[in-house]
């Protein structure tokens, strides 16, 4: 990799950190989902390096969450092979990513990204990113953590841990993350609502009545427990599910409205409610920040 690849991955990852929020007033060009068929699963030891290598299932939001730590707050998982418009509105509406927002400006590894997860835990951030195993060149001396290798990506202060997924982000976000998968440290569990949910898009949140900590506040604010969304691409557009857990305040009756404009279906269970139904291509990037920062 490049000096001038290296530097500008220092600073878009840097910028997702500090930008934790993109979310209102997006609208997407129309056209049709493109589909195109996702790539099986990799032997990780086709990386070709020592130590450890991360074998974990990646096939949705809740596979993530088991990797990601205690103090998770705000989590997505794509499936960029589903659909160009819908990895297209989602780096509109999604906070700052390498594998997702910049996929086509710098060259990290020798195959495409298939599929990225992003998730914010304190004050830092980390990705796993989906790719054929293949070996990566790196320049500097690489550390050992808890067995794995951590490979630096040319010059810059970001890692990476090979293997399916592939665990990208600063030295110590990522043994952060390892910690986790060493079972070391505890992931989390605040999160209810994925878990057995199936999208090409799926986006997991903690709302502000999550938290305990009075000065903090979780990037999107909302007056709820947890949020989840979910987009897969249809023939006519998308399929959109949104649920919330305890949704109240300003924040329910601004969902209740935009459910009610697209012509979504309701359906309320406890404390669950829920809002289905088909979307516009057109509309897509403007109702995932509106739905995900109520």
């Amino acid at each position: 990799m490049n000096q001038k690849s290296s530097a500008i991955i220092v600073a878009l990852f840097i910028a997702g950190i500090m930008i934790l929020s993109t979310f209102a007033g997006f609208v997407m060009r129309g056209g049709g989902p493109t589909e195109t068929t996702v790539r099986g699963a990799w032997n990780p030891s086709d990386f070709g390096v020592g130590g450890r290598l991360i074998n974990w299932d990646f096939g949705s939001i809740g596979d993530c969450l088991g990797m990601y730590p205690e103090d998770l707050v705000l989590a997505f998982w794509i499936n960029m092979t589903a659909s160009k418009n819908l990895t297209e509105a989602a780096a509109l509406s999604l906070p700052p990513t390498v594998g997702l927002t910049y996929r086509d400006q710098v060259n990290i590894y020798p195959s495409p990204i298939d599929r990225v997860s992003w998730g914010l835990f304190g004050d830092q951030i980390a990705e796993f990113h989906w790719t054929k195993p293949a070996r990566l060149g790196s320049q500097g001396l690489a550390v050992f953590y808890s067995g794995y290798q951590l490979v630096p990506i040319g010059t810059t202060e970001i890692v990476t841990v090979l293997g399916t997924p592939v665990l990208f982000g600063t030295e110590s976000s990522v043994k952060s993350v390892l910690d986790v998968l060493s079972g070391d440290a505890p992931t989390t569990g605040n999160f209810v609502l994925p878990y057995d949910e199936v999208a090409d898009l799926q986006i997991s949140a903690l709302g502000r009545d999550a938290v305990d900590n009075p000065s903090f506040m979780p990037p999107l604010g909302g007056e709820y427990l947890e949020s989840y969304l979910g987009v897969s691409p249809s023939e006519d557009g998308y399929i959109l599910t949104v649920k919330y857990l305890s949704l109240r305040g300003e924040s329910e009756r601004r969902v209740e409205d935009l459910a009610r404009g697209l012509g979504l279906d309701t359906r309320r269970e406890g404390r669950i409610v829920e809002f289905s139904g088909s979307l516009e291509p057109e509309r897509l990037a403007e109702t995932l920040g509106a739905f995900m920062a109520p």
